[in-house]
């Protein structure tokens, strides 16, 4: 694919709370989006908040909103952006940004990542104020279908000009080492079946999710004793599903890592890659990642997930129910043909529609046009 390129490079400014360092999707988008565009000649510069990057700029929020849309106007000044690209949150750079837009002529651009809960619903102040804002982006930016139907349903919102420009992922050969080190520093044995699930500890629907996953597990050991399902990642409600597992009375089949360097390693030690989440407003960059890999998969039919999975050809949808799971991941580890098979189209529809190359070609028609 050609890339585009400017003799003069455009000076884009991208903001975020969480940056190189942060678990996360977010922070995974925006790194191989970033790195996509300055390989097109694209001058990024990126304001956050969580991580560590010496080369970008990490603010230190003030308590007021005042302050901090000085702080974040001084910022913007100081970089001189064609472009300022707002995601997820910091609604105080969006203002900066559009005032600055007024005064240079710069575009406005703001991407939701993740799906509001209906417990947080707008007042009509916040709405009306986001919703006047939003108005005047040039463009608003969904990672899914399911996230802009909810954000419409849930916030009351509409909008003028909005596309859906979805993640993408770069392919990954792991070495034989890599796997083996993996194996041998989690206790895996060559002769277990290893199901995977990664980055479930930070929300609630998706640690109520994996304890569903987690009650399957101890249904199938009756079946496959030694199954094993790794968890990566952390997150405020680790130690709950932790207690949960130990409830059960099947920590040896749970295999917990917290954070993990490099996530494609796990992947490629797992024979499934298992998904159960109660909401998914976005199209989780696991699920593509395990895609792939051409990883068979089973994951829940909610959020963006039914845009990238369809079921019964590159993967398997199910609901959130113990024995529903269970009889998936049975009927998968006993059909391993058709198991290879939606691997296979997994890692097909990845190369087609879920590449970085085409994420950053949307994004940069929306810089230029």
């Amino acid at each position: 694919m050609e890339k585009r390129t400017h003799e003069t490079p455009m000076k884009v400014l991208m903001t975020t709370t969480y940056w190189k360092g942060c678990p996360g999707g977010i922070r995974a988008y925006l790194e191989n989006l970033v790195q996509e565009l300055e390989t097109r000649g694209i001058d990024v510069r990126v304001v956050f908040r969580e991580g560590y990057d010496p080369d970008n700029y990490k603010i230190h929020e003030e308590p007021r909103f005042i302050d901090k849309l000085i702080s974040a106007f001084r910022i913007i000044i100081e970089i001189r952006p064609q472009v300022i690209h707002s995601n997820g949150g910091m609604y105080y750079y969006l203002l900066a940004g559009y005032l600055y837009k007024r005064i240079f002529g710069a575009k406005l651009i703001y991407t939701f990542h993740t799906e509001p809960e209906n417990e947080n619903r707008l007042s009509f102040i916040r709405r009306v104020a986001l919703q006047t804002l939003l108005n005047r982006c040039d463009c608003v930016i969904f990672v899914s279908k399911k996230l802009e139907s909810k954000v419409r349903d849930i916030w009351g919102m509409k909008f003028r000009n909005s596309k859906i420009i979805y993640a993408g992922v770069r392919p990954h050969d792991i070495s034989k080492s890599s796997k083996s080190a993996f194996r041998q520093k989690y206790g895996i044995n060559d002769d277990s079946i290893v199901l995977l699930t990664q980055g479930f500890f930070a929300m609630s629907c998706k640690s109520e999710g994996i304890k569903i996953l987690i009650a399957s597990i101890k249904k199938i050991t009756k079946i496959y004793p030694k199954i094993l399902l790794i968890a990566t990642g952390s997150g405020c409600r680790l130690d709950d599903v932790k207690n949960f597992s130990s409830s059960l009375g099947i920590e040896r089949n749970i295999i917990f890592t917290g954070n993990i360097e490099d996530p494609y390693v796990a992947v490629a030690v797992c024979d499934i890659y298992v998904h159960i989440t109660l909401a998914e407003g976005g199209l989780s960059l696991a699920l593509l990642e395990a895609m792939s890999m051409g990883k068979p998969i089973i994951a829940t039919g909610v959020g963006g997930i039914p845009e990238a999975i369809d079921d019964g050809r590159n993967g398997l949808l199910t609901e959130p129910d113990v024995d529903k799971i269970a009889d998936k991941i049975v009927n998968l580890l006993e059909n391993w043909d058709m198991a290879e098979e939606l691997g296979r189209n997994a890692k097909r529809t990845s190369e087609e529609r879920f590449t970085w190359e085409s994420s950053a070609d949307s994004i940069m028609d929306i810089y230029v046009e």
